[in-house]
């Protein structure tokens, strides 16, 4: 009993008994403990084992992730997606020089609270991009992001038709249509900006690169090139109907073009599908993991203040 309590590395070794007990006595003591040692270390030893396959199985799909990505990046650019993004785009352009086509047109002056109205109307655009694109996983998270993405699309059609039909074509001044109108471009840009580059985001890096120059190509084509058109005598609703005109266009050419490929998640560079799938982020997790990002953003967010 003695030699027991003094523990395994006592009772091993018969002199660790100090002449208390016979040598063969402390044997076989030794032989028990070593025993309930093994016992015990069994279910220690098992309860190991999940922990050593679960890291197994996470290096692996690490190593897949990366393969994928290296995948990615081999992938041609689809340089089409330049006219989805223009089309798209265009209708942004709204409040630049054709906003101020627009607010004559309305017959409201630069000056007085009718103006004012006006002004605070446009500001929609902006309001409605910082809305959506933080709201939409709560109001849409019924909607997978593809379908955000013809949702938004849509909309934008619809902001953008009201100036050339309502305004110029059938002669209303009602203020309201400038509220509708805003207000429909800016929820559009906010759904669409970011979940459209989520969305292409299989077809590659270069694919997505031609996506992100249809931002200053819009601009361009409406700001520099249409409004120098307009100065040679056309006539400025022709600009508002060439981007409700663009807008199916770039429906279309999306849908037929680029939906195909990415159901599957994407394209080889043989233009086979691929089986992965590119899923809606949780924000939450995100909001977890924001010591990855944030320091990458910061100096970005410091720049723009």
């Amino acid at each position: 009993l003695f030699c027991s309590r003094l523990g395994p590395g006592w009772v091993r070794s018969p002199i660790g008994c100090h002449g208390r007990a016979p040598s063969l006595f402390c044997s076989v003591m030794a032989a028990v403990m070593a025993a309930r040692d093994i016992e015990v270390a069994a279910p220690e030893q098992l309860q190991e084992q999940p922990t050593f396959s679960s890291d197994k199985s996470s290096e692996a799909d690490g190593e897949s992730q990366k393969l994928d990505v290296e995948a990615e990046a081999q992938l041609p650019p689809q340089r089409l997606i330049l006219v989805v993004m223009v089309c798209m785009i265009q209708g942004y352009t709204l409040i630049g020089p054709l906003q101020h086509a627009f607010k004559v047109q309305m017959k409201i002056g630069d000056t007085g609270d009718v103006a004012h109205v006006f002004t605070q109307a446009a500001a929609l655009v902006q309001w409605g991009k910082f809305a959506m694109t933080l709201g939409q996983n709560v109001l849409l998270a019924c909607l997978c992001p593809m379908q955000r993405v013809f949702l938004a699309m849509v909309g934008m059609m619809l902001g953008c038709l009201i100036p050339p039909f309502f305004v110029y074509a059938l002669g209303s001044t009602w203020l309201g249509w400038v509220f509708i109108s805003f207000g429909l471009i800016g929820l559009s840009l906010g759904i669409f900006e970011c979940t459209f580059l989520n969305v292409i985001t299989p077809l590659g890096p270069l694919t997505k690169s031609y996506a992100i120059m249809g931002f200053p190509a819009a601009f361009a084509i409406i700001n520099v090139i249409g409004m120098s058109i307009v100065s040679f005598g056309v006539p400025v609703q022709a600009l508002f109907w060439y981007i409700v005109v663009c807008l199916p266009i770039g429906i279309a050419l999306f849908a037929t073009r680029f939906v195909p490929q990415l159901v599957g998640g994407g394209v080889k560079g043989d233009g086979s599908a691929t089986a992965q799938i590119n899923k809606q982020a949780v924000v939450w997790n995100s909001l977890k993991s924001c010591s990855v990002w944030l320091p990458q953003l910061g100096p970005f967010m410091l720049a723009n203040i």
